[in-house]
């Protein structure tokens, strides 16, 4: 029985290694500690389908779904307060300073994906994002909440991804720098906002029909 027990206890353990994921590849930011991994692969995978109080990915505005072992996204529609609807938001509550976030996306009939963060005000005003289209990628320091949003474009380069095909991407944040790779495309941008403290890292998408998955969000330091 004790190394029947042994066995079962050592499956574990290496079943969990196998799941944890190897940081990728960095250019400005070095990985520290995985805040979270998260294949998107059912309807746990997100944290209000779980038990109150625990960590994971909050399937905010919009309507989240699982479809084909991935993250599915539509965005709210108008209402009252919201007449132009609202893009759909997925985040992860955080208190990190720099980080790093890598995963896989596809845009499907999105005009539009993001990968975002916002500070540590109440309520998370906007900080940045890096913005997806078939057609562009760009990089935009933000400020701001609802209404009170503003947005300035830092970087941008035309690009031509394939909407019906899975991208990789990595994000890095680190100081005023945040740099953005997306498939073999690379671009980077400079400014203050950067360097605040994050409350909430995540993704937005326009429209309805983006998907992410395998998703891993560290904390990070500047590279020497």
């Amino acid at each position: 029985m004790k190394y029947t027990s042994l066995f079962i206890a050592l499956l574990g353990m290496q079943q969990a290694a196998a799941e944890t994921p190897a940081p990728p590849a960095t250019q400005i930011c070095k990985t520290m500690e995985l805040i979270a991994a998260e294949k998107f692969d059912g309807p746990e995978s997100f944290a209000k389908e779980r038990q109150p109080g625990m960590d994971g990915w909050r399937a905010g505005i919009g309507t989240w779904s699982i479809v084909d072992g991935a993250a599915y996204a539509k965005q709210e529609g108008p209402s009252k307060n919201r007449p132009n609807g609202h893009e759909a938001v997925c985040e992860h509550l955080v208190d990190l300073g720099d980080y790093m976030l890598s995963g896989e996306f596809k845009l499907g009939a999105s005009p539009q994906v993001g990968f975002v963060c916002r500070d540590t005000n109440k309520p998370n005003h906007h900080q940045g994002r890096v913005v997806i289209t078939p057609t562009a990628i760009w990089i935009q320091k933000m400020s701001g909440i609802a209404k009170e949003t503003r947005r300035e474009e830092l970087t941008k380069i035309e690009v031509k991804l394939d909407p019906t095909t899975w991208h990789r991407f990595t994000v890095e944040v680190c100081g005023d720098r945040w740099l953005a790779r997306i498939d073999d495309h690379t671009l980077e941008a400079r400014h203050e906002r950067f360097k605040d403290r994050k409350g909430r890292i995540g993704m937005v998408a326009r429209g309805e029909g983006a998907q992410f998955r395998n998703l891993s969000l560290w904390s990070a330091e500047p590279k020497p």
